[in-house]
């Protein structure tokens, strides 16, 4: 029989398990080292780029302002804000114009029940370049306008449509109730 004594004055050890594991170990984070610097490199570069492209935005913004302050530097000469008041002026009279009345006629005459009628019209242009149309029209009963408000409120041409006011009248004169009506026309181009 054999027993496993070791009379040796130093026993041996076998640190070849040790070695390769700690070798592994070495080698992993040398790896995840590597693998680290790269990622902060990257991160570098792609910081470094984004600095150029804010400072490149940040001097257009810079040569825009600049621009502006020019540009209000010159609507503020005297000259050029008659020229711009003229031609708001000017925009303002061709979009009036622009309205066919006989269009609006038209397209109110279809919306308009048998027991109402228009008393008055007004168009008014706003400042949002929006046609307004002020109505004051008569009616039977306050059915009917109701009938007429309804119509308009479905019409694609009309939209906003209000009833500023209502007041009953004697009946003997022909309207029962007149009502004041607003409402944005809006004029489709048809041929």
């Amino acid at each position: 029989m054999r027993s496993a004594i070791n009379l040796a004055t130093r026993p041996f050890l076998n640190y070849r398990p040790f070695l390769a594991g700690a070798g592994l170990l070495a080698l992993a984070s040398l790896g995840l080292t590597v693998l680290v610097a790269y990622e902060g490199i990257q991160a570098w570069q792609e910081r470094r780029a984004t600095q150029a492209q804010v400072r490149e935005l940040e001097q257009r913004r810079a040569a825009l302002l600049e621009e502006q302050r020019e540009l209000e530097r010159a609507l503020e000469d005297s000259r050029t804000r008659e020229l711009l008041e003229r031609a708001r002026f000017l925009n303002r009279l061709i979009e009036q114009k622009r309205l066919s009345w006989t269009r609006l006629f038209f397209d109110l005459q279809q919306r308009l029940p048998s027991r109402v009628r228009i008393l008055s019209l007004g168009p008014r242009l706003r400042e949002d370049g929006l046609l307004e149309v002020e109505l004051r029209v008569g009616g039977e009963s306050a059915v009917a306008l109701i009938e007429f408000l309804q119509s308009l409120e479905k019409a694609k041409e009309f939209r906003e449509v209000m009833l500023e006011s209502q007041a009953a009248q004697d009946a003997t004169r022909g309207d029962a109730i007149v009502a004041d009506i607003s409402a944005i026309y809006l004029q489709e181009e048809r041929p």
